[in-house]
């Protein structure tokens, strides 16, 4: 709503990862020309962890989805870590 309130019709790049947030953008009548995924630099070392459970569970990515493999040796910050 707030968007259509700001006469917002079209967004040329849209950066995230979320289908809902997606989805809704566009059902709403808004359109999105390119979804750019969170670039690898922006995301912090702990948290990897998340991201490649989000990718491995659909949300949109530009690169591999990772499997099983590569979720399981996904480490994150450990308790007690600063």
């Amino acid at each position: 709503d707030v968007m259509h309130w700001l006469g917002i019709t079209r967004i040329d790049q849209f950066v995230s990862m979320s289908n809902l947030k997606y989805d809704a953008v566009t059902q709403s009548g808004i359109e999105i020309v390119e979804r750019i995924t969170i670039p690898d630099d922006l995301i912090p070392a702990d948290a990897q962890v998340e991201i490649n459970a989000k990718k491995a569970a659909g949300y949109y990515t530009e690169g591999a989805v990772p499997d099983n493999t590569v979720l399981e040796k996904t480490v994150g910050r450990q308790y007690g870590d600063a």
